[in-house]
């Protein structure tokens, strides 16, 4: 099922041919006709329109939705009382599927063979290929590290990104986000998918630079503490649509890319992970409760400015492939769908 939340924060389910099923209403609907005392609260109560709280119902939720959705494909079209039960999926707002602004990010760092070892190339000058970065994960292992974005920064579908006063390099790096749906606590990794609920896509923003260049003693950018880098207003483009686990199958099969002006930059598969979820999941959850609604983000493939981009006498990457204002992105995935947000200057 691919949910969306939609309109004045409705949760919809997306149909095949683009349009969109207000589950909650469909579902109220759908029990007043077949006459069941306290329809709205009852459906309030198993498809409500917060998306969080459909989350934590579990599979008494999309049961229900599955029944609300079918009631809709057989002609329902309005309640009662003459409430719309389906729109068209381009005459309404798609908003970010964000469970909740208490939703936690954390990001897979260096996380693909690909990217890894394009980066290193580029950082270090020293090439290493794919094939030599596997070897050296089997025989001396590499580094885990990842950092959390906030879900303030969260921006919708079709929204805008607002370039940093503080960088002169903008990079992108496009994510698959699996959202956690039952509560956990050191998880083993053989149980860790059976915490999650489903999968969005997510664009990780992130400040190459830093402007004026941090003092050595309080640093601000990528290696700072604080990861300022990575978290800015507008970081965390993320949609369309939450589409639950059942539907997508083996995440780690996914591919996933993204276009900067209709140029083609990253074009991966999951299948080049260096962990996968299940590690991720319970290396946060180590000693630290997940919730419903909490995110983990798998990582990105080669193909962004920072790993393509040539470095100067200075070492520091050129600007051409970096992101300008006026910049229109398109990130997807298989199974999950297109996530469109352009760049505008900060006013």
């Amino acid at each position: 099922m691919k949910l969306v939340v939609f309109g004045p924060k409705r949760l919809g389910a997306l149909l095949e041919d683009g349009s969109i099923v207000d589950l909650n209403l469909a579902y109220e609907a759908l029990l007043a006709e077949e006459g069941v005392p306290g329809a709205k609260a009852k459906a309030s109560a198993k498809v409500p329109t917060c998306l969080l709280a459909f989350i934590e119902e579990g599979e008494k939720g999309l049961k229900a939705a599955v029944k609300a959705i079918e009631y809709v494909k057989n002609g329902a079209t309005k309640t009662a009382c003459g409430q719309k039960l389906v729109y068209k999926g381009d005459k309404v707002k798609i908003h970010a599927p964000l469970p909740s602004l208490a939703s936690r990010l954390a990001m897979a760092g260096a996380n693909y063979f690909d990217h890894s070892a394009a980066m290193t190339t580029m950082m270090s000058g020293t090439p290493i290929t794919t094939e030599e970065l596997k070897k050296q994960h089997k025989e001396e292992g590499v580094a885990v590290w990842g950092f959390w974005k906030h879900a303030r920064n969260v921006v919708s579908p079709g929204g805008t990104v607002t370039y940093p006063a503080s960088t002169d390099r903008l990079d992108y790096e496009v994510e698959v986000a699996a959202v956690i749906g039952k509560k956990g606590k050191d998880i083993p990794e053989e149980e860790a998918m059976d915490h999650v609920y489903g999968y969005t896509i997510v664009l990780d923003m992130s400040k190459r630079s830093t402007i004026p260049p941090p003092p050595p003693t309080a640093r601000r950018g990528m290696s700072g503490g604080l990861f300022l880098g990575k978290n800015f207003d507008t970081s965390v483009p993320m949609g369309p649509y939450l589409v639950t686990a059942d539907e997508v199958g083996d995440p780690h099969k996914l591919k996933l890319g993204l276009n900067v002006n209709g140029e083609v930059r990253q074009d991966g598969s999951q299948e080049d992970m260096i962990r996968g979820y299940p590690f991720w999941i319970n290396h946060v959850s180590n000693d630290m409760t997940l919730y419903p609604g909490d995110i983990i983000c798998g990582g990105t493939c080669a193909g962004t400015a920072a790993d393509t981009s040539p470095r100067g006498p200075d070492r520091k990457a050129l600007p051409e492939r970096f992101l300008k204002p006026g910049d229109a992105i398109e990130a997807w995935a298989d199974k999950i769908g297109k996530l469109n947000v352009s760049v505008v200057a900060k006013e």
